[in-house]
């Protein structure tokens, strides 16, 4: 059986870490044997450096391999058993797991400092699709987890639901503290009701990827605008630049609800940036009163989806979220809209650079073009939180694990390894002291971003706004029926 499944959602690294920790745990790599070397590896498996490097990392440290200088890897040898008491956690994870290495850091922590009171994981992961149908059903049988990663945007639903436990009732001077040095639009999506629910492990911004290298070599400026963006995407779509380079198509963006959350998370600044607004502050939907806006916005999206067609991958409207990165990490675009999240996924499936001094002379971020250079721009913020679960019977414990994850030494370590935004201003402010190219660049945007609505139907609403999108940018429906249509049913879900 392959190793890798380059069309899984599951990162290349992760899937290598837990082929080579099942095998550890399983017997069949014994203590004292050595691992292939780096170079083998990724010769074998036909990848990067990148995912190898950091699932080796991983390995070391939770303590299952260990390296020696000029020899290589070897299988650690096996723990001691004779353990007075061990908890194990139920964990549930998507498959977007690079988060996943903050918890297991945590516990390896716990272990190291309670070893007569030893913490194991037991994780189950499935895709975001399936992740809420897993959660409901398991709840339903009195079998939540004790933890769970969730995205920004599902964690009002859940709290007001009554499926988390709200961490003030478990230390609240400790949840004061962590309050205090959240970034305000973090510290938004995980406060309901005046009570924090989740400990957010990174944060990340929309906006688009390109290749500053092909940009800077042509002598071409970053968009900032929806016109001159359209003159860059004619640019690069000529046959005689897209010979230069060697890409296909000027660009890779999401257009149907097959990219789920992402279609969302990525296409609504255009919204906002029109001047459109989704929900009021105090959770009422509004799009009704912003159709001009909302209009405008999706007929200029449709000057690429329906009459620059040919701009795009012939297969975008089945792709997925991850397919998004993998495009232009692989040299078929000069852009696409992303996330600050994708770093590590362009690093995996990129073959060009050898170290990330050399990915960050090439590649660039920005906030996403708007429509006039009066207009502010702005970003859609996203990021994932660790949630306790009401129905756990471990809550102290999954509390502690928390309070590891949530210092601001693991969060800059997680951030500076994985190359992402903090949710802890300290952190951030010292990112911006920093020499490092790339975290000072994306940390410098988060003043312009924006929260998608924090309202308990959000699932839904996202929903139709996907479907909007699909409509409207494919199937080329008329902008101002479909946003009619979808300001009536979301007044329809909301106000229920």
């Amino acid at each position: 059986m392959a190793i890798v499944d380059r069309n899984s959602a599951i990162p290349l690294y992760y899937q290598i870490k837990q082929h080579f920790k099942q095998q550890i745990e399983t017997g069949e790599l014994k203590p004292g044997d050595q691992l292939p070397t780096e170079a083998e590896l990724c010769e074998r498996l036909g990848v990067s450096r990148a995912p190898v490097r950091q699932a080796m990392a991983e390995l070391a440290r939770e303590g299952l391999i260990y390296r020696r200088a000029g020899a290589g890897s070897f299988v650690a040898p096996a723990a001691p058993s004779a353990l007075i008491d061990r908890t194990r956690l139920r964990v549930l994870a998507h498959y977007d797991v690079r988060w996943l290495g903050s918890l297991e850091e945590a516990v390896g922590e716990w272990n190291r400092v309670h070893p007569q009171l030893e913490v194991e994981l037991d994780v189950r992961m499935c895709g975001r699709n399936e992740y809420h149908q897993v959660l409901q059903r398991a709840t339903v049988r009195g079998e939540a987890p004790d933890l769970a990663a969730m995205d920004f945007v599902w964690l009002c639903y859940y709290a007001t639901g009554g499926y988390l436990t709200a961490l003030n009732e478990l230390d609240a001077r400790w949840v004061g503290n962590v309050a205090q040095n959240l970034e305000g639009p973090v510290l938004r999506t995980n406060m309901i009701d005046g009570r924090l629910y989740g400990i957010p492990v990174q944060a990340d911004i929309s906006g688009m990827w390109y290749r500053k290298d092909w940009f800077d070599q042509e002598g071409l400026e970053v968009p900032e605008t929806w016109g001159e963006w359209l003159r860059v995407l004619d640019y690069f779509a000529s046959e005689e630049v897209r010979a230069k380079f060697g890409h296909h198509y000027a660009l890779v963006l999401p257009v149907t609800a097959s990219t789920s959350e992402a279609t969302v998370n990525l296409l609504i600044p255009f919204l906002w940036m029109a001047g459109a607004r989704i929900v009021s502050p105090d959770g009422v939907p509004i799009l009704g009163n912003y159709v001009e806006e909302a209009v405008d916005a999706l007929r200029f999206l449709q000057t690429i989806t329906l009459d620059r067609r040919e701009y795009l991958p012939k297969d975008v409207y089945r792709s997925r979220w991850w397919h998004l990165a993998r495009y232009f990490a692989q040299g078929e675009v000069p852009m696409t809209l992303g996330g600050t999240y994708e770093w590590p996924r362009i690093r995996e499936e990129a073959e060009w650079w050898k170290t990330e001094e050399d990915a960050a002379h090439d590649l660039g971020f920005t906030l996403l073009p708007r429509p006039t250079s009066q207009v502010p721009p702005v970003g859609s913020l996203g990021g994932t939180s660790w949630v306790i679960f009401a129905q756990s019977d471990a809550q102290e414990i999954a509390l502690q694990l928390l309070k590891l994850m949530a210092t601001t030494e693991a969060s800059a370590r997680f951030c500076e390894e994985n190359l992402q935004v903090s949710p802890y201003v300290s952190v951030n402010q010292r990112f911006l002291r920093s020499d490092h190219p790339w975290l000072r660049q994306i940390v410098s945007l988060m003043p312009y971003v924006r929260n998608r609505p924090v309202v308990p139907q959000y699932m839904r609403l996202s929903g139709f706004l996907q479907d909007m999108f699909e409509h409207v940018l494919w199937e080329g429906a008329d902008p101002e029926d479909e946003v009619r249509k979808t300001a009536e049913a979301l007044s329809l879900i909301m106000l229920r």
